[in-house]
């Protein structure tokens, strides 16, 4: 990928819009995230507006409406970015119930399922591999403890990444992203 002045220009937005936010259960500023994605996604596919997507993908789930809309999305990065952005997005529900964690969970799994584009299918794959690696990395700080800054138990959690894997498998991806999203996996699976 060539750097451009949409990539910047995706960088700034991001790195505006996520300011004062942070992992969960961290003091790591939050656009460490979406910038570890874009990254990650250059190793399976060489496309600016795969980058641009993993820079962009939490901006429609994470931050306010009445800060940053789809239809600021569109101004800025055009219809083909936001529909990147949104097969990888959930849904907006602020109840922090159970049910409400589920049917999220599942639009999401929706979405992967019915897309055919690539391109959000590798970032989404790449989105979980770095949770994955945080959770894990989490995990040798803070032990079981790690489990608590989720809405979510260990094992829903879990079964969500599976499901994501499971989705992303019926699709024609890298194989070697898929055999690293498993390894991942594996070892958060292990963490007992």
């Amino acid at each position: 990928m060539v750097y451009s002045e949409k990539v910047n220009k995706a960088i700034k937005i991001a790195t505006q819009l996520h300011d004062g936010q942070f992992r969960r259960g961290s003091t790591i500023p939050y656009i460490a995230h979406p910038f570890a994605v874009a990254l990650l996604t250059q190793k399976y596919i060489d496309s600016e507006d795969v980058f641009i997507g993993g820079v962009l993908h939490d901006i429609l789930e994470d931050v306010p409406k009445r800060i940053y809309t789809a239809k600021d999305l569109v101004e800025d990065f055009g219809y083909d970015i936001l529909n990147i952005v949104q097969t990888v997005s959930e849904p907006n529900i602020t109840t922090p119930t159970q049910e409400a964690w589920r049917a999220r969970k599942y639009a999401y799994l929706s979405n992967i399922q019915n897309s055919n584009d690539i391109r959000p299918l590798i970032i989404s794959a790449c989105d979980k591999m770095h949770n994955m690696g945080e959770l894990a990395y989490g995990y040798e700080e803070h032990g079981e403890s790690i489990w608590t800054y989720f809405a979510a138990k260990r094992e829903r959690e879990i079964w969500f990444y599976e499901s994501v894997l499971d989705a992303l498998k019926t699709k024609i991806l890298p194989v070697d992203m898929l055999e690293e999203y498993e390894r991942r996996l594996e070892k958060l699976k292990s963490l007992q």
